[in-house]
């Protein structure tokens, strides 16, 4: 197995150009000076942006910037629009270098109530404002109420005025007076910064407050008009935050805006005298964008740790949208080919980590270590389709790099989502402690009905065509994510008309959505031609597969074990063939084996093995498993699949006789995940403390 992914990333990578002969050094030292600095070893350069000024556009050889160990703080991002030559940004050393989007601050002193606090005169004078901070690495809390969980809506009332784009909103949510208590000794004064994020099914809406009235316990917040398919009404779930009252646990902070001052209560161990503090100042760390005439070529990125962007709410508040799609990335890619970033750390970001969005053709993301997010991981092509016939993002390959702790502040961003963009290969990443879906493919709902001479006498029926073709997600190790905040996700999600989309070969555990929708493998409105292959998928709530609804997709071979609610899910039938549902085997000891409208549905199902370990029969809809057999699968079989060990992890099958009644291919799920040194393997690792805290989240439904 190893040796055929070998083929094929060598295949995608061969369309990086070797470097040239010649090559131009310059050097960045964190003692160097941008004003007297000439590039040199001895007189290096204090910033990236100095190191590279004039040096894109002029030569032909490779430029290496050579960048020495230490800490380099931004003032603006890197931004890159044109190249005529190679450009390597990489460490000197094994040690990677820090850049860092954002400042330290110090100076804090006790106050009462456990507290500290810093000054900072440019909060005072309007010139900086943030949204995060981070103690010693670890990213603190924005102060909030409740400290854990959540509160629920009363009801709500709205009010809309305008029309089209003019469209504008008025809302008004009334909640549980007990659950106001502790606001109602403070001050308006005091709750001005204050903030509501609402949670849907599958995204929030963030607003801030209009107007307050603490006796009623009720609120005014103005924007868009709420979605119809994700409105906030009684029984929605919301957090009140940004506000010094709520300032009550250990990891909590709150900036005054009015005052200047900054207030911490430090976690246990932390000594505020000697701990690191930082704000992050800039929103992006690398803007590269070049043309559709004259893209960016030929930029690598190595063995440097990118830290610390922000992420600042709008001001009319944060409209709900799914992966949070539209937002911003700390590296953001337009017009670009043979970008490489390997090696490198991207950590505590305000957003996304990277998005490789207009035009982006043939880079590359490997051994990266991706952590710590406000939103997700890495994007890939744009958010809505174009009409102009402009090519989408292609031939991307995103592999064997660790994504992990996300959704901070956007809790629905993904860990890779593949938007609208083609011929991408996602392949051997572990992707882990997700609030929201692992990886998405696909951005366009539903199908494209359009026949070929329909499209010819209309080209513009053609505009709801799916670009998302032919990507491939595969040896993915997907686990532990949903942890109880958001519903209606999947390990991998697909979206839309995608033919020759491959999902093979992952392993996928410990899926747990809040209410519904925490399976494994997830086809989603109008998913077309995807392929989905010899994946082991355990321990997800709502099942090991879905389909929405969607058309001749092939779901084969595969293993689904021990999910909660169901086993199988179906929610739409069709007067097409939905699936070909073959050479499964799925293995449960709690819920339905079934769920939705397979009876009902046109599905080509067979030759699946189904077992069930508690003791009990096997029923299919109220019906024993033999009825249901001689009815609708006349080759499949209730039989155990005598797995080596199945409670250690090991499914492969031990009796061949097996294999062969169903003609199920036996595959090792131990290649899914990162490869290469141990160190890089135990770092992919989620902690025995994050485990067990997971455990706690579905532990009280079980």
């Amino acid at each position: 197995m190893i040796k055929s992914f070998t083929i094929l990333l060598c295949s995608a990578l061969m369309a990086f150009p070797s470097m040239a002969i010649g090559q131009t050094k310059v050097y960045v030292s964190p003692t160097g000076n941008d004003a007297i600095g000439n590039g040199s070893e001895r007189s290096p350069y204090y910033s990236l942006a100095k190191a590279i000024e004039g040096g894109t556009s002029s030569g032909k050889d490779t430029l290496f910037v050579e960048i020495a160990a230490g800490d380099y703080f931004m003032t603006s991002p890197l931004t890159i629009s044109r190249t005529s030559r190679p450009v390597v940004f990489r460490s000197m050393n094994k040690e990677k270098p820090r850049i860092v989007g954002g400042r330290k601050i110090s100076g804090w002193k006790a106050v009462s109530g456990g507290l500290y606090r810093a000054y900072l005169p440019e909060v005072k004078a309007g010139k900086l404002r943030f949204e995060q901070l981070f103690v010693n690495g670890r990213r603190a809390i924005l102060a909030r109420t409740p400290n854990t969980g959540f509160f629920k809506v009363s009801s709500s009332s709205e009010t809309v005025s305008g029309n089209g784009n003019n469209e504008t909103a008025q809302q008004k949510f009334n909640f549980n007076a007990k659950d106001w208590s502790s606001l109602r000794s403070l001050k308006a004064k005091d709750l001005k910064q204050m903030r509501f994020r609402f949670y849907h099914k599958w995204d929030v809406t963030t607003r801030p407050v209009q107007s307050i009235n603490t006796r009623s316990a009720s609120i005014s917040t103005s924007g868009k008009k709420m979605k119809s398919w994700n409105p906030i009404t009684q029984g929605s779930r919301y957090v009140m935050y940004d506000y010094l009252g709520a300032l009550d646990a250990p990891g909590e902070w709150y900036l005054d805006n009015a005052t200047g001052y900054v207030y911490y209560k430090p976690r246990q161990g932390e000594d505020m005298s000697t701990a690191e503090c930082i704000v992050p100042t800039l929103t992006q760390w690398v803007v590269v964008t070049g043309t559709a005439t004259q893209p960016v070529k030929v930029l690598r990125f190595e063995n440097l740790s990118f830290q610390y962007t922000a992420y600042l709410m709008p001001d009319g508040g944060e409209e709900p949208v799914q992966a949070a799609a539209s937002a911003q990335a700390a590296m953001r890619f337009d017009f670009v080919r043979n970008v490489s970033i390997s090696n490198c750390e991207l950590l505590h970001t305000g957003s996304y980590a990277l998005w490789f969005n207009r035009e982006c053709h043939y880079n590359t993301v490997s051994h990266c270590y991706i952590a710590d997010l406000g939103a997700g991981g890495i994007k890939v092509g744009e958010n809505f389709l174009r009409t102009d016939g402009r090519a989408v993002s292609s031939h991307n390959v995103i592999d064997n790099n660790i994504i992990t702790s996300s959704g901070h502040e956007l809790p629905c961003g993904v860990g890779i989502a593949i938007l609208n963009a083609s011929d991408n290969q996602v392949t051997h990443n572990e992707i882990s402690d997700l609030l929201y879906s692992g990886i998405s493919v696909g951005w366009t709902w539903g199908y494209n009905k359009a026949t070929a001479e329909e499209a010819k006498k209309n080209p513009s029926l053609l505009t709801k065509r799916s670009p998302a073709i032919n990507n491939t997600i595969s040896y993915n190790h997907v686990h532990h994510i949903g942890w109880g905040e958001l519903s209606d996700m999947g390990a991998v999600y697909t979206l839309g008309e995608s033919p020759g989309t491959k999902v093979t070969n992952n392993w996928i555990h410990d899926v747990w959505a809040y209410d519904y929708g925490g399976w494994g493998l997830y086809t989603d409105e109008g998913s077309t031609g995807v392929e989905m292959s010899s994946n082991l998928v355990e321990r997800c709530k709502s099942g090991g597969f879905h389909q929405n609804y969607g058309k001749e997709n092939i779901i084969q071979n595969n293993i689904f074990a021990y999910s909660w609610q169901q086993q199988l899910q179906l929610s739409r039938a069709e007067d097409h063939v939905s699936m070909h549902f073959k050479h499964n085997i799925i293995v449960y000891d709690h819920g339905d084996l079934m769920a939705g409208q397979w009876q009902k549905a046109k599905v080509d199902m067979d030759y699946n093995l189904y077992w069930r370990t508690d003791g009990n029969a096997i029923t299919v809809f109220g019906q024993p498993f033999a009825t249901y057999r001689s009815q609708h699968e006349r080759h499949s079989i209730n039989a155990d699949p005598l797995f080596r060990n199945a409670l250690q992890g090991d499914y492969s099958l031990t009796k061949p006789s097996v294999e062969r009644k169903i003609s199920f291919q036996n595959f090792d799920s131990s290649q899914a995940g990162v490869y290469g040194e141990a160190s890089w393997k135990q770092k992919a690792k989620l902690s025995a403390e994050r485990i067990a805290a997971f455990k706690e989240i579905y532990g009280h439904e079980e």
